[in-house]
């Protein structure tokens, strides 16, 4: 797909969608159309189930989904389910009759990730799913037999750590912030306002003068922006759980005329960027690789599909992510964007494809569900649970550590390399830095 299609749906809030892809409607698993040509008997149909596509950030999904898809002789669909979980199982219930053999999602009820991981896996449908994450449940269990592959999450904590920093960095290091929550209900919502917190606690001159749900969109942020205008007279910064919620924030400032207080979100979104090229406001945006979490989903369902064997702790994922922060950064991060391709090597990242000498290109790492359940999403552990017996083991081996270490090893390229060496730090909120 060529980039500048994607940058034009990014700007316009719409899917854009390359010849031979297909947009599944409501009710239809998979769609009528075709879009490869693999026929439906074979299970090539990969199936990208979001809740909307008129969200950006899918967009980029799209952009990475459907050339990996492509360069793995796969057929890409992707299929809304318009906010509803129980639309989105109703959906996923019968795409085994379509010809899918791979379901990539963003659940937006996470406790619906059982309902539906079960539905698949007697259908023989492998699942990656992103974001979503219920304290004490994991992809091991049993009930998804071997047909959950990956749970996939940002280090959201650590991420929005790292750009609200950033943010306090461009005020000197101190003065009056507010925040910007995402829904309540949402557990990612939760993990970044600990990151935001964290970095809080790390800089003593920063004071949090508020903190209001702008209902991650920019629409319902405006009127709780115009109200801290009011009440405030004193605001350096705004932290926006996503950019959506910055931009509203924005779009109040440019009214108001006032550029001393900065601004920053996550989300890699073209406008979001053009903001931060521009000046005044933006300073930070967190950019969470989604053209590659959207096209890496699809590559580690392939390698299950093919019988590549995985660890318990290769179950539950942390990806890398990158905090832009200055405008040359941000420049050289759209230049890449307006290329060709998405210069993502997906037969690379192939574990089927390449044994040995497989690619990540961005950085992940097994997560310790101990302290992601206790410390990052809060939740003690209930007193009669215990984990699968295999994920326990692998656990009491120090498995999550020596795959780890393994997995650090295997991160060599990233076409976004020139972008990260332009940002303040160099590095990636892992830590990773590029050849350019």
């Amino acid at each position: 797909m060529p980039r500048r299609s994607l940058l034009k749906g990014m700007g316009l809030g719409a899917l854009s969608l390359p010849a031979g892809v297909a947009l599944a409607s409501c009710s239809d698993p998979a769609g009528s159309g075709t879009a490869g040509g693999a026929p439906a008997g074979d299970a090539k149909v990969v199936l990208a189930s979001v809740p909307t596509t008129t969200n950006e950030y899918f967009t980029l999904w799209q952009a990475g989904g459907s050339e990996a898809a492509e360069a793995l002789g796969l057929t890409y669909r992707m299929q809304s389910y318009n906010g509803s979980s129980a639309t989105q199982i109703e959906q996923l219930r019968s795409a085994s009759t379509a010809g899918v053999g791979q379901v990539v999602t963003f659940p937006i009820n996470n406790d619906a990730v059982r309902q539906m991981g079960q539905s698949l896996s007697g259908q023989d449908i492998k699942l990656v799913t992103a974001f979503a994450a219920t304290a004490w449940m994991v992809p091991a269990e049993t009930i998804y037999g071997n047909d959950y592959v990956t749970l996939f999450t940002p280090r959201e904590v650590l991420g929005q750590k790292a750009m609200s920093e950033a943010v306090f960095e461009a005020i000197g290091g101190s003065g009056n912030v507010l925040y910007l929550q995402g829904a309540p209900t949402n557990r990612t919502s939760l993990l970044r306002e600990s990151g935001f917190d964290q970095a809080v606690a790390a800089y003593p001159g920063i004071k949090v003068l508020d903190r209001q749900n702008g209902n991650e969109n920019g629409q319902d942020t405006r009127p709780v922006v115009q109200a801290w205008m009011s009440k405030y007279d004193n605001i350096d910064a705004i932290i926006s759980h996503n950019s959506s919620s910055a931009l509203g924030a924005v779009s109040v400032l440019e009214e108001a005329g006032n550029t001393h207080i900065k601004v920053g979100g996550t989300d890699e979104i073209a406008v979001m960027l053009d903001k931060l090229i521009s000046g005044p406001n933006v300073v930070a945006c967190q950019s969470i690789f989604g053209i590659w979490l959207g096209g890496y989903g699809v590559v580690r369902n392939y390698d299950a599909m093919n019988g590549v064997p995985h660890d318990p702790v290769e179950e539950m994922i942390f990806q890398d992510s990158l905090v832009i922060d200055t405008p040359d950064a941000a420049k050289e991060y759209k230049r890449i964007t307006n290329q060709g391709s998405t210069g993502f090597d997906w037969k690379a990242m192939s574990r089927h494809l390449n044994p040995d000498a497989w690619d990540s290109q961005v950085a992940i790492a097994p997560i310790d569900p101990v302290p992601f359940f206790e410390q990052d999403l809060k939740a003690p552990k209930p007193a009669d649970y215990s984990f699968p017996d295999a994920l326990q083991k692998s656990l009491d081996a120090g498995k999550v550590q020596s795959i780890g270490a393994e997995y650090q090893q295997h991160v060599r390229k990233n076409p976004y390399a020139a972008a990260i060496k332009l940002t303040s730090t160099g590095k990636t909120v892992f830590g990773i830095s590029y050849d350019a």
